[in-house]
């Protein structure tokens, strides 16, 4: 069985909106791709595979996992569809380190299905690949010092995490952000996490170009399907893993942002005197349990002494850090995810992430977290 089982296997969004997919490329400090999904008009036409061939040539090399394992399946987006008429929230999405735009596209879909605009930023070299409006693909460069660096403080975190894991228990204690700021610095400081603030720093520069073109892009100059679709006013960012972090971290510093969500991101202050505090209503989505190396590492709560009013945590129960990925639908990945049942993940990460930003972007009541055996939820 291949990383997607069948289009039939994965369900399908659940919105009342057909989909749309296109790409586009905005100049900031280096050339930017950026993937978006929208509410589309029915049409005929190809569709976005889940993995394209030259994402399965790139895992394939990665994961070391024969080709022909990882089908190119369709997904449920039409490639440059006529987007259905209106004015959406726009949601920017950032993948974890060393992973791809579409990581967890069908997610990203659910939220297009629901009215939202919704952009999964690139990032060269340090993303696994990366597409151009044009065409182009650029793989990572193993050499690179973000790879190379990185990789090194996952191995050492691996057989080290037991330095890490009395930080996370304190992280859980903590009551106020300054409890929690003194901690997740020493969190930053710890050599397997050091080498994640370079990567951080170019990201949020990433991320900030693309917020800055946001009125290029609905003017049509920059991606015609998204003409006169995005309310720049009404923005959320999420992402997992890196890109949750830095969800936080640009939540907590730009006033464009007004809602945000970590999946399974320890929430690392910035440097320097920065704020450290969140400003706008924010959602951290945690793994139950993650096993690194030979120890198992809980996650749950470790963020919450920020939530702000209107904030919420939320343990998934039986998840581990790459259930939040379209990785929850890979089989041969099994040993590397939780207990919980693919399917309910699923559902329960669409309902939560729909519910959260369908409540602060748009007025919709807050649905999504009533709590189960599946969702252990705190509300601020």
């Amino acid at each position: 069985m291949g990383l997607f089982s069948g289009r039939s296997k994965i369900p399908p969004p659940s919105g009342p909106h057909a989909l749309g997919t296109t790409r586009f490329d905005v100049s900031g400090p280096r050339r930017i791709p950026v993937q978006a999904w929208y509410p589309a008009q029915a049409a005929n036409g190809p569709t976005e595979p889940y993995l394209d061939d030259e994402l399965r040539a790139a895992l394939s090399d990665l994961i070391h996992v024969p080709k022909f394992l990882l089908p190119q399946n369709p997904s449920y987006s039409v490639v440059n569809a006529p987007a259905v008429p209106g004015r959406y929230p726009v949601l920017l999405f950032n993948h974890g380190f060393a992973s791809f735009q579409k990581q967890s596209t069908s997610l990203l879909e659910e939220l297009a299905s629901h009215g939202f605009v919704v952009l999964s930023v690139g990032h060269p070299s340090e993303s696994l690949l990366v597409q151009y409006a044009d065409g182009t693909v650029e793989r990572h460069r193993a050499d690179h010092p973000a790879w190379v660096e990185t990789r090194a403080g996952v191995k050492d975190l691996e057989k080290n995490v037991r330095e890490v894991e009395p930080l996370l228990s304190r992280a859980r204690a903590a009551r106020e952000p300054a409890a929690l700021r003194e901690v997740m610095r020493e969190v930053a400081a710890h050599r397997s996490y050091a080498v994640l603030q370079p990567v951080l720093e170019v990201w949020r520069a990433d991320t900030l170009a693309v917020m800055d073109q946001l009125g290029r892009l609905d003017s049509g100059e920059l991606a015609t399907p998204l003409r006169g679709l995005v309310r720049a006013e009404a923005l959320g960012l999420f992402g997992h893993s890196l890109g949750g972090i830095l969800s936080g971290q640009l939540a907590m510093t730009d006033a464009r942002v007004r809602a945000g969500m970590n999946y399974d991101g320890a929430q690392l202050p910035l440097p320097g005197d920065a704020p450290y505090a969140l400003r706008v209503p924010f959602c951290f989505l945690y793994a139950d349990a993650t096993k690194v190396g030979k120890t198992t590492v809980s996650t749950g709560g470790m963020n919450d002494a920020l939530l702000p009013p209107g904030g919420c945590g939320a343990v998934l129960r039986g998840a581990t850090h790459l259930n939040f990925t379209d990785m929850n639908n890979l089989s041969m990945a099994r040993r590397a995810l939780g207990s919980i049942d693919r399917i309910e993940m699923a559902k329960v990460l669409r309902a939560t992430t729909v519910g959260f930003f369908g409540h602060h972007l748009t007025g919709r009541p807050l649905t999504g977290f009533t709590p189960s055996a599946t969702l252990d939820v705190h509300i601020h």
